[in-house]
């Protein structure tokens, strides 16, 4: 590495080198500016804010009254809610008077008349009250003039009688897509323009109206909403219960803002439900009253999710220049963890200005956009740079081998001598690398596998291993020189390692895992260089190898992901779980093994089934089948499915002579 870190590219080399990350980097952050990149933002990564902060408390004297499928029941009304007589709400308006509310605003259209008695007292109780205010219905017309599209908006009031009694009317209607909701108006379009309800409603309760105006007018037309939970997150008091007990909510609605609407898990005249990134699985929907309450409470204290275009693309550059710095300045370990270091620290800032400050900041283009450019344009230029040097390094290291090998190599002339030694083989094999291969392009195959390769080589060599052959998707590796009586003390962590950072693969290929069986078996082997004429192989020789293959093979027929032998084994380690002797294909001789203890094998599930074991040693089948069957009902534990196979075929026999150890026969998986 030294001659890498004194190499100085000339300025067309520079030109090549960071002019790609900054025609990206541009094309990134003006991408953002334009409606998809916004929507994909907002879509996925303002619902992962909120996510991220959960729930929170909204202020207080805001409440909701809710009419839901049980009220018309509770009342004796139609079960059709435009039926109801207006006395049923001059009876509501009567008794939240009493209870001293600030304001009532009803997210209901009464657009025509009814009984004239119950019209009538209902617009007296909004006299009394004087502090009611209505729901007006905006409506938009398109038409086509000369081939023209106009489009007129309107307002259409509600009963003269009722808007005369009312304090005021104002409509409320929302910037929908589908049925995703995430803004809200303060002025409904229309000619002119009129406050909307969350802001009428606000306009009601300031004590200087005049700066309320100003303050709102001063505020972007259209506000993102600050939700605070799922549905129902607002105080919300279903109206039987308050008609019932209208005393019990006293301290909840008294000088509160109380919106009062359909907010039902059904209703047949309910038309307004609509998702929220805190939409339950359930699938309650938040209505529209509770919509207009949060829009007023984020008016309240000024806490609507606030974000500017400009800041959005600045802050998109600065990340680029910083990651693709780190990334071609550092080492390619250091690099890695530096844009990692860098992604959290930019998450976490994003994740506190959104939290303490309702401030939005985009994560979606920096994060996942930026950094793995970053990443693969610093992998790439050291690609380059050591390929400029990799004609010089082919004549001396034209053969694969571990760096312990060219030592001797160097140290002697000619091939050094084959060693004959005790060691550990490992073996892997790839589930589902065929269906792989036939179902994804070469060049994504290469990735794949460069990617698997990486996750599988890794923890090997980290632990001291040396690889002594790749074919396909399987990998044999061989400690030598590793003890007989400490063989498990020490490739236990470099197993562990290995099933560790295959799992974070799969995590990280979830479209194309790669789910790896892996055994492990222990003997004397042949290690050295094995070949003719120009071309040599350093790889280890000897039954070990075969035998590890026939092991790794077992997993199939066992249903495991890894299996150890006696040779390697330590059976008194609670790291390992028993499973029998086995005869494997091929082989005259029977091995014991043993795989991984999983956290739902519990000791209890180890001691019965080693107890299976005994009763298939002393030919009692039945009450092996009865512990294996057990085993399995709790745990759906593969081997004990295997043995319960094993039971069958031994029972289907006329005559069964047992061994003085049961060996489960294995034929070719």
């Amino acid at each position: 590495m030294p001659e890498l870190r004194r190499y100085r590219p000339p300025l067309r080399q520079h030109l090549k080198i960071w002019l790609p990350p900054l025609l990206l980097s541009l094309l990134l952050a003006l991408g953002l500016l334009t409606p998809v990149g916004q929507s994909m933002e907002e879509g996925f990564g303002l619902d992962t804010l909120f996510h991220l902060r959960g729930e929170r408390t909204p202020p207080p004297k805001v409440a909701v009254i809710a009419i839901t499928e049980n009220t018309a029941a509770y009342l004796q009304a139609p079960a059709r809610l435009t039926e109801w007589p207006r006395s049923v709400y001059a009876k509501l308006v009567d008794a939240l008077d009493a209870q001293q509310v600030g304001l009532i605003a009803f997210d209901i259209y009464f657009r025509e008349a009814r009984d004239p008695v119950a019209d009538a007292s209902f617009a007296d109780a909004m006299t009394r009250s004087g502090k009611v205010a209505l729901f007006a219905f905006s409506m938009r017309r398109i038409t086509n003039v000369d081939g023209r599209r106009i489009v007129e908006d309107s307002v259409s009031e509600p009963l003269p009688l009722f808007a005369i009694a009312a304090t005021t009317t104002a409509p409320f209607a929302l910037p929908k897509v589908s049925s995703k909701i995430s803004r809200f108006w303060l002025r409904q379009p229309a000619n002119p323009p009129r406050w909307a309800m969350p802001s009428a409603a606000l306009l009601q309760r300031a004590p200087d109206r005049e700066a309320a105006v100003a303050h709102l007018q001063g505020l972007q037309p259209t506000q993102l909403y600050n939700f605070y939970g799922p549905p129902r997150s607002i105080p919300t008091v279903f109206m039987e219960s308050f008609l019932a007990r209208p005393n019990d909510y006293a301290e909840l609605l008294r000088d509160a803002t109380v919106f009062i609407g359909y907010a039902a898990e059904y209703q047949p005249d309910q038309r307004d439900g609509f998702y929220t990134p805190f939409t339950p699985d359930t699938g309650l929907d938040i209505s529209g009253v509770e919509l207009a309450a949060t829009a007023y409470a984020n008016l309240l204290e000024n806490s609507a999710v606030s974000y500017h275009l400009g800041v959005w693309f600045i802050s998109v550059l600065i990340y680029a220049a910083l990651a693709f710095t780190l990334s071609n300045l550092a080492s390619p370990g250091r690099g890695l963890l530096l844009l990692c270091l860098l992604g959290a620290g930019y998450m976490a800032l994003t994740y506190a200005l959104f939290a303490q400050s309702y401030y939005w900041l985009p994560w979606m283009t920096p994060v996942l956009g930026v950094t793995p450019a970053a990443a693969l344009h610093g992998v790439w230029r050291r690609v380059k740079i050591i390929d400029l040097q990799k004609r010089r390094l082919e004549l001396a290291f034209g053969r694969y081998i571990p760096a312990n090998e060219i030592k001797r190599l160097a140290t002697q002339p000619g091939l050094p001598q084959q060693q004959k030694l005790f060691g550990v083989c490992l073996a892997t094999d790839a589930a589902g690398y065929t269906a792989l291969s036939e179902s994804v392009p070469p060049e994504r195959l290469s990735q794949i596998m460069d990617s698997y390769y990486q996750a599988v080589l890794s923890p090997i060599r980290q632990h001291g291993g040396i690889i002594s052959d790749v074919a396909g998707d399987g990998v044999i590796a061989l400690w030598p020189h590793i003890p007989t009586d400490k063989t498990w003390t020490m490739i236990e962590p470099a197993l562990k390692a290995l099933r560790a950072s295959i799992d974070l693969f799969n995590q990280q290929y979830p479209d194309t895992p790669l789910p790896t069986r892996i055994g492990l078996h222990a003997g004397e082997v042949v290690l050295g260089h094995f070949g003719a004429s120009d071309h040599f192989e350093y790889r280890a020789m000897g039954d070990i190898v075969n035998t590890t293959s026939r092991i790794e093979n077992a997993n199939k027929l066992l249903g495991t992901d890894t299996l150890i032998s006696e040779a390697c084994a330590d059976i008194q380690s609670r790291s390992l779980r028993t499973l029998g002797r086995f005869l494997l294909q091929g082989k005259q001789q029977p091995v014991a093994l043993f795989s991984l203890m999983q956290d739902n094998w519990s000791h209890e599930n180890e001691i019965a089934f080693r107890q299976a074991l005994r009763c298939l040693d002393q030919e009692d089948i039945a009450q092996a089948r009865t512990i294996f069957t057990r085993l399995h009902e709790n745990s759906a534990d593969s081997v004990c499915k295997f043995y319960l196979r094993q039971c069958d075929a031994i029972s289907s026999q006329s005559t069964y002579k047992g061994a003085p150890e049961f060996v489960s026969l294995l034929s070719k998986a």
